[in-house]
């Protein structure tokens, strides 16, 4: 469609922004020529686009145009309540229109599944993504599927619901249908529990830990003879069933712990308490994440093979619903395992085939964390590159080993010093208790082990590594070597010839010791003072090794991250090139050329968004995982971890829905901005045509409208028929080709499923559980789908065409119903003003009507993005119909092996099932081709033909409302008649109302809302304002007088209701606000004189004949004129005396059934109050009396 440049102006305020000149009645000359939409000739100056049109252009962020969408609500709430309070006729199309409106400002949602297998960690990566430590629950039953988890974003404003959730628990009926599943996976032949339910991972043993888990009082013996429906009909689990259960917290940790009441398996569930987990369909969490603040809603999603078919169809539903589809691998697998192939298997990249939705995937490696530097150095080849570096490593491991031995050697002298200051101790203590007996008189002898001259130590100390350590020590402190024989010779003889100890020996000695612990003391500071430099030594080459490390580290894994993201890309791009080719060759081998690329795969490449992360290391960097010994080397900052990236990429996956949102809401918002001035602008006195004229002019404008709604309705069917023969071309004839290659290919296929495993066939038991759950499972030999295999030859053919149709042809198609409806506006406009252009009248009025053509434009490209939304949506789901018809024709078969037991029941059911898709294989794939014919004929086509007539017919509606309120003066459903009085007052009211939307745009491209920084984002909406008050409406009027006044009004809505319980009020709001100038617009039409029983007011001619009406000449005001009671309140009435045709008293003395004469000024003794009577004729909300 082409573009579509905004409408520039000569003069300011055009459209929204020009009310003011329309609302005063301006009539400028523009002289404006209108030629195409949003095009206006002889114009100069286009820098007077009003903001909302600003707004509304392409360019703006989404955050711009949601605080538009944001100050948009608050103006239509601003329009709420004049429009009311007023008659029901008047104000009920505009209010409706508002109501319409509204509905679109909801936000969007944008939804992300998150896949990957167990271990991948999936869970740490949204939890990190969250900015929390742990939030989602987790099930220690791994061979357990888990819930859908959804996480969104939390906008209650409760401080006590800053975490909320919701527990969506299974239906009765779904619980009936899982509990039939799991007896036919635990009870063995006989009936009774097999023996393999001791076994957690086998299939009956899961079913075991289910039922136990929801019934955990039920012994095996109980449970063999129970029936599923009376289990599920237990008061206690019925209780539970089809129910929401709703948290709230204020953490995130607490909410958790909530959850895992729930959602958790308890392995001993010691106090036989019932437990929850096998009864959750899905769980909903809400959260201020800011990643989520945009709309993202993230889903946690374990996989569309599970048994509960409730949890296994909401799996598919969001997957069929995601905006971006987000695959986890660890990264260690995601390069081994060619996990972008592997992962994304045929089927799954068939399917995204089929979606339309390969730029939806994002491939997340995670666990970054986890990687051996030797061995990425090596892989990556970059050796060389970190071999200084490396090299350094080993020079610093070197100096810290020999520093350590250094250490070792210190710690032993210091040990020699210790033991050595405590053997002196020792011997000072025994001398020093010699030398107290002394004194006390007592005879006393040298200790025989402790002689007067130093001798060497007996043994090592303690701790000492090297005789060395102590020998240098000993021998400051020993003046001989004696052996023990010397020694003992020596004890001998002393104990011969004892001498009595005097005071100077025993005084030397203590002297002699304490030198020598001063020493001892000495050297062993001195030791000390080493250790503490060889610890500072090693603690920087620690430092300084750790850094190195950290930085090869980082290196090895940025360059892991690097190749990861290269390959995984080419590996993505390499696996669609493979389906292409495929398909290419089915389709047509002739002229299948291998070497031309049937797209650009190196864009496909490029677009495949990578991320490598660690949640781990983002967790740790932000403060959490206090209590987890993680090594965050090789991460210098959170960006480093890739979290902040992704984060920042999920708020993106929502620019383009909210934009598009915003953007219609805003281009709706101005459309009926437009529209309501343009109805509020005509006073019933702009048009020159006489009523004749506006009578021809209306029936010429009705047919040419009738013509363009015929010329459209032709093209909406144009449009249908190459719709449906696109998909005749492309889908349904390629039906009859491929179904006799799946009618061959099922017999085939059946009996491969029982074939020998060493021919890749299945386990009987393997097959009896794939049989039980109809033909869906997925064991240890990994996930198995008969309905599939069966329609695979059909839908690996089918994909090409599919995709061909949905994302090339389609498209291509529906662009000639825009094309169309734009030429037809374009000639509408042409024809329905050129008599106006002509006569040279309604300029403001054809300005405003290009630039409501400048909005349908964009409302056009908005449908179009609308009904091809639609188109996906349903055939995507049309996509996913074929093997469910499959699934339906071979239940028979499937029931049928489930019941065979006994010996030989393996034979038997492999014959049962060959015998089935033998009998049914010729018609099972023709149903489940008509089926998606069907969905796609009826039910898409049909969806598609009538939103587009709907456009059509609201285009119609808004076209004729505006053309004809311009160029005619006539409101759409008036039947010719001109506005009534109500209408007429009502217009006047919105006028100014309306002409001060705009400005409250402004602040989005000035600095205004600097100014107000710390307030609410729309706080200036209408500044100096408080909520409700309408300053907007009566200048003049304060908020309580107001809504007294209005409540005056509402009393008289109805004709037979008297407002006098309102008067006091309605009187003062007169007398303190109503100024001339309102009572001036009421003067009554010409030929009120000699109104009956107007005594002495014949003509009026300055109020000469009126009684009690002596000494008005020059009061300015009235105020207080005696005898003029009802004058009170009309200030600024200057000089009254004098006025000529001052035909607008009503209500002066004597005045009989003068309901024309309009004259606040009326003498006492008129039967209405002035106030009464204002709002009477203001409103006309009393009788009217006719013209």
């Amino acid at each position: 469609m082409a573009f579509v440049k905004p409408e520039p102006v000569d003069d300011p305020g055009f459209g929204v922004g020009y009310v003011g000149n329309l609302a005063s009645g301006s009539t400028s000359d523009h002289n404006h020529h209108i030629d195409n939409i949003g095009n206006v000739d002889n114009v100069d100056n286009a820098s007077h686009v009003s903001y909302l049109q600003q707004l509304v252009a392409s360019g703006n962020s989404p955050e711009l145009l949601e605080k538009g969408v944001s100050i948009g609500v608050q103006a239509l709430d601003s329009l709420r309540k004049p429009l009311g309070l007023a008659p029901q006729a008047s104000g009920s199309q505009w209010l409706k229109a508002i109501d319409d409106l509204q509905a679109l400002a909801k936000p969007t949602r944008t939804i992300v599944g998150v896949v990957g297998n167990t271990g991948a960690g999936k869970s740490s990566v949204i939890s990190a993504v969250l900015d929390e430590e742990r939030l989602l629950p987790t099930n220690c039953m791994r061979a357990c599927t888990a819930s859908p988890t959804e996480i969104s974003y939390n906008y209650s404003e409760d401080p006590e619901e800053l975490y909320r959730a919701e527990v969506d628990f299974i239906t009765v009926d779904d619980w009936v249908k899982d509990l039939r599943a799991l007896y036919s996976d635990l009870l063995d032949g006989n009936g009774e529990v097999s023996r393999d339910s001791s076994n957690q991972d086998s299939d009956a043993g899961i079913a075991y830990a289910k039922i136990t888990a929801v019934y955990p009082k039920l012994t095996k013996e109980m449970i063999a003879k129970a029936a599923p429906e009376v289990l599920a009909n237990q008061i206690a689990v019925r209780r539970v069933l089809g129910t929401v259960k709703k948290l709230q917290a204020t953490t995130a940790a607490s909410l958790y712990r909530k959850l895992q009441e729930y959602v958790d398996s308890k392995e001993k569930n010691t106090e036989n308490r019932m437990e929850f987990w096998p009864l959750i369909k899905v769980v909903r969490i809400f959260t201020k994440a800011s990643a989520l603040a945009t709309g993202a809603c993230i889903v946690d999603l374990p996989g569309v093979q599970d048994s509960n078919a409730a949890r296994a169809a909401v799996a598919a539903n969001y997957m069929k619903a995601c905006t971006g589809l987000w695959i986890v691998a660890p990264i260690t697998r995601a390069v081994d395992d060619k996990t972008a192939k592997s992962l994304l298997g045929d089927s799954f990249r068939r399917q995204l085939k089929y979606d339309g939705t390969y730029s939806a995937v994002t491939f997340i490696c995670s666990k970054t964390d986890d990687i051996s530097v030797t061995e990425a150095a090596e892989s990556l080849g970059i050796d060389e590159e970190i071999s200084e570096s490396w090299d350094r490593i080993q020079e610093l491991w070197d100096g810290i080993r020999k520093l350590k031995s250094d250490m070792a050697d210190l710690k032993d002298e210091r040990e020699v010093c210790n033991d050595l200051i405590d053997n002196i101790e020792q011997t000072w203590d025994t001398w020093d208790a010699l030398g107290s007996q002394l004194i006390d008189g007592v005879t006393v002898y040298a200790p025989p082990n402790s002689p007067s001259k130093k001798r060497k130590r007996q043994s090592q100390p303690r701790g000492s590594r090297k005789n060395r350590s102590s020998t240098d020590l000993d021998s400051d402190f020993s003046e001989s070597d004696g052996s023990d024989s010397s020694d003992k010779e020596n004890q001998e003889s002393r104990a011969e010839n004892r001498v009595p100890l005097t005071e100077d020996q025993i005084d030397s000695k203590l002297a002699s010791l304490k030198n020598e612990k001063k020493e001892v003391r000495a050297k062993k500071k001195e030791t000390e003072g080493k250790l503490k430099a060889i610890r500072d030594k090693i603690k920087e080459l620690v430092t300084e090794k750790d850094m190195i490390l950290a930085e090869v580290k980082a290196v090895c894994i940025q360059g892991r991250n690097e190749y990861s993201r290269r390959a995984i890309k080419q590996d993505f791009a390499m696996g669609i090139k493979e389906l292409d080719q495929e398909n290419a060759a089915e389709e047509d081998e002739a002229n299948f050329d291998p070497d031309v690329d049937l797209r650009d795969y190196d864009a496909v490449a490029t677009s495949l968004p990578v991320f490598c992360v660690s949640s781990r290391a983002f967790q740790k960097l932000s403060g959490r995982l206090q209590k987890d010994d993680f090594d965050g080397g090789g991460f210098q900052s959170v960006d480093d971890t890739e979290i902040p990236q992704l984060q920042s990429h999920a708020k993106k996956l929502t620019e383009a829905c909210r934009a598009a949102n915003s953007r219609r809401f805003l281009n709706n918002l101005m459309q009926l901005l437009n529209s309501m001035t343009m109805w509020a602008s005509d006073d019933g006195t702009g048009s020159k045509l006489t009523d004749a004229e506006k009578a021809r002019e209306e029936t010429r404008l009705r047919k040419q409208l009738l013509k363009m709604e015929q010329d459209l309705n032709t093209a909406l069917k144009e449009c249908m028929t190459s719709v449906k023969q696109v998909l005749a071309e492309n889908i349904f004839e390629n039906f009859d080709k491929y179904i006799p290659m799946a009618v061959d290919a099922a017999l085939p296929t059946a009996t491969q499923w029982g074939a020998h495993r060493s021919m890749g066939g299945l386990l009987w038991a393997t097959y009896k559980a794939t049989c039980k759950r109809h033909g869906v499972f997925a064991g240890a030999s990994g996930p198995r789908d008969f309905n599939h295999e069966l329609f695979d030859p059909i839908s690996k053919h089918l994909a090409g065409g599919w995709e061909r149709a949905f994302q090339r042809r389609l498209p291509a198609s529906l662009d000639s119903f825009p094309r169309t409806i734009k030429a037809n506006l374009e000639k509408f406009h042409r024809e329905a003003t050129e008599r106006a252009k002509e006569r040279g009248t309604h300029h403001n009025g054809l300005a405003m009507l290009a630039q409501q053509l400048q909005a349908h434009s964009q409302r056009i490209s908005d449908v179009r993005a609308a009904v091809l939304a639609a188109a996906q949506e349903l055939q995507r789901e049309a996509n996913r119909a074929f093997t469910p018809v499959i699934q339906d024709e071979m239940i028979p078969a499937y029931n049928g092996c489930v019941a065979e037991n006994g010996p030989g029941s393996y034979m038997r059911m492999k014959n049962l099932m060959v015998a089935h898709v033998n009998n049914r294989r010729g018609m099972m794939f023709r149903n489940a081709t008509n089926v998606v014919q069907s969905q796609l004929e009826v039910v898409m086509c049909t969806r598609l033909e009538e939103d587009m007539a709907a456009y059509i017919q609201e285009l119609h509606a808004r076209l004729a409302r505006d053309y004809l309120a311009v160029l005619v003066g006539v409101d759409v459903g008036s039947a010719g008649l001109g506005p009534s009085r109500v209408e007429l007052m009502l217009r006047a009211e919105m006028a100014p109302v309306l002409a001060k939307i705009d400005g409250v745009f402004a602040e989005l491209f000035t600095n205004k809302a600097e100014k107000h920084e710390g307030q609410d984002d729309h706080a200036e909406l209408y500044e100096h304002k408080e909520q409700g008050d309408h300053d907007d409406l009566y200048e003049h009027k304060e908020q309580g007088d107001y809504d007294e006044f209005l409540i005056a009004l509402k009393a008289m809505k109805d004709n037979h209701v008297e407002p006098s319980e309102h008067e006091e009020q309605v009187d003062h709001v007169l007398h303190e606000h109503v100024s001339q100038a309102d009572y001036d617009h009421l003067e009554d039409d010409e030929g009120d004189e000699g109104d009956e029983g107007d005594e002495g007011d014949e003509g009026d001619e300055g109020d000469e004949g009126d009684e009690d009406d002596e000494g008005d000449e020059g009061d300015e005001g009235d105020e207080g004129d005696e005898g003029d009671e009802g004058d009170e309140g009309v200030e600024g009435d200057e000089d009254d005396e004098g006025d000529e045709d001052d035909g607008s008293v009503e209500g002066d003395e004597g005045d009989e059934d003068d309901g024309s004469d309009e004259d606040v000024g009326s003498d006492e003794g008129g039967s209405d109050t002035p106030a009464q009577k204002y709002v009477t004729v203001k409103f006309a909300m009393v009788k009217e009396e006719p013209e």
